[in-house]
């Protein structure tokens, strides 16, 4: 068989997982090793789910947030439409095939190379590798167009585009939190953009994710979460 259809313990539907990808160590460790879980000083109502893959993280926050609005971004068409699929039975969860930048118009999706998975990829700019084009849309946009004011998580893990997208961030002041993978071993300078515009948020390292937390939202200190403080 080309996919398999999984329930994992605490997961209200079955989801599709793809043989011969990354999509079972991804399940593994978003739903089964609970990744993103960040216990915040706040209940999130509002997430974007940037670089949803087959819809993991937005199924994981669906469930640990039940009241929340889910917005899931994901440029690749084969990807996007396994989104399309383990997502439909979750109402609060909107999948939309577009792919976060900084500036609107159209990028390219490629492989990403010997240094990725198979079934990995990223982004560039149209004419910069080959790729099919997909529409890229800034922060501001994305707010604008699906009615928005503030993003109370923003989950990023896009293989080195936070560096273009955090070269302009005068969006972030609408953010709470960010969950964050840092891609410097694919393109040098994501940190530095991206920890620059986190200037006023509060950081903690998971594994390769990055959490950032507005340090107006926290009236005490972080809760007891494992990682370790930057």
């Amino acid at each position: 068989p080309s996919e398999i259809v999984v329930q994992p313990a605490g997961i209200k539907n079955p989801i599709r997982l793809r043989l011969r990808t990354s999509d079972i160590s991804v399940c593994d460790l978003i739903l089964l090793g609970h990744h993103y879980n960040m216990e915040l000083p706040f209940t999130p109502k509002t997430i974007v789910d940037v670089g949803a893959n087959i819809g993991m993280a937005s199924i994981y926050y669906a469930h640990k947030y039940p009241d929340a609005r889910i917005i899931a971004l994901e440029p690749e068409a084969s990807n996007f439409a396994m989104l399309v699929r383990n997502v439909k039975p979750y109402p609060s969860i909107l999948p939309l095939q577009a792919a976060l930048w900084n500036s609107d118009g159209y990028i390219a999706v490629s492989s990403s190379g010997p240094a990725f998975n198979t079934d990995r990829f990223v982004v560039h700019e149209c004419g910069e590798g080959g790729g099919a084009p997909v529409r890229a849309i800034t922060v501001r946009t994305l707010m604008k167009e699906t009615q928005i004011h503030s993003i109370d998580i923003l989950k990023i893990d896009i293989e080195g585009g936070e560096k273009e997208v955090f070269e302009t961030s005068d969006w972030m002041d609408s953010v709470r939190c960010l969950a964050i993978e840092l891609h410097d071993w694919v393109k040098p300078g994501c940190s530095t953009a991206v920890k620059s515009a986190a200037g006023d948020f509060s950081a903690l390292q998971k594994g390769d994710t990055t959490f950032f937390v507005r340090k107006s939202q926290i009236k005490n200190p972080m809760p007891s979460t494992p990682g370790t403080p930057l």
